[in-house]
């Protein structure tokens, strides 16, 4: 599902004045202009412009996942989950990371492809082409009050069997990442992790492995299976894990208080 899923149909975009160049946003076969001051939404939800993971329903993608917004030269990126996070990869150019409730604008590049994970390795992407947008003459649109939509099922940026047991080795893995700045804001080591709950480095090991193979295989949370055309033979999944816990809530500063409590480690 890489190319993602067509919308049912076309969006009427809000009325707006004489532009001189435009964004095209592309869905498939299915295309629509963003014109500078325009606004195009996305996501799992019925009130959404261009819906995505619909049938069936993917419900890792978020309701409300984000907002394209139509600037004057290129397109501002908002990542409106607050669990769920975006990869934008430019043509030709880096990836980066949309972590929740953040944005990122398009610029300098001009054709992009913006990833919207979801289970079980599933992708739904957008095609953003910035190159025929120009820089003067462009008028914001009308606003229009959004119609009220039934919303659907909520989104499941988590898991739901994790234990207590497993949160504590999960919070001593992202401890660092919410405490800490800069460089040293990396994800703890399995030596880390076993000196911070007293155990050793094969429990943190195996722990951890178990956890990140269930929520994979069982909950399909994309990210968390090693590439199987990578160069490397044993790459780390625990970057990947810490920012799934803290992106989708699962670990915050207040769970870190387990790390001081007598637990089974």
């Amino acid at each position: 599902m890489d190319e993602g899923e067509a919308p049912t149909a076309p969006v009427n975009q809000p009325t707006v004045g004489t532009a001189l160049g435009v964004a095209v946003i592309r869905l498939g076969a299915r295309r629509w202009t963003l014109a500078p001051g325009a606004e195009l939404t996305f996501g799992r939800g019925q009130d959404r412009d261009v819906r995505l993971a619909r049938d069936p329903e993917d419900d890792y993608v978020s309701r409300r996942a984000g907002v394209l917004i139509g600037l004057r030269d290129g397109v501002l990126i908002r990542n409106s989950s607050h669990t769920q996070s975006l990869m934008v990869q430019a043509f030709p150019g880096p990836e980066l990371v949309v972590a929740p409730q953040s944005a990122v604008a398009t610029m300098p590049h001009e054709h992009l492809r913006l990833v919207v994970p979801g289970r079980h390795g599933a992708r739904y992407v957008l095609v953003i082409d910035t190159r025929g947008m120009r820089v003067a003459g462009q008028v914001a649109p009308d606003v229009r009050e959004p119609p009220t939509i039934p919303v659907g099922r909520p989104t499941k940026a988590g898991a739901d069997r994790i234990t207590p047991r497993e949160l504590r080795f999960l919070a001593a893995l992202c401890e660092p990442v919410l405490t800490l700045a800069g460089p040293a804001a990396q994800p703890a080591t399995y030596r880390q992790i076993a000196e911070r709950l007293g155990t050793t480095q094969a429990t943190a090991r195996n722990c951890l492995d178990l956890l990140r193979a269930r929520l994979s295989d069982v909950d399909g949370i994309p990210g968390l299976r090693t590439d199987e055309d990578t160069d490397d033979p044993a790459p780390s999944y625990l970057p990947a894990l810490a920012a799934w816990a803290v992106h989708s809530g699962v670990i915050c500063s207040e769970t870190l208080e387990l790390l001081d409590e007598q637990g089974d480690a």
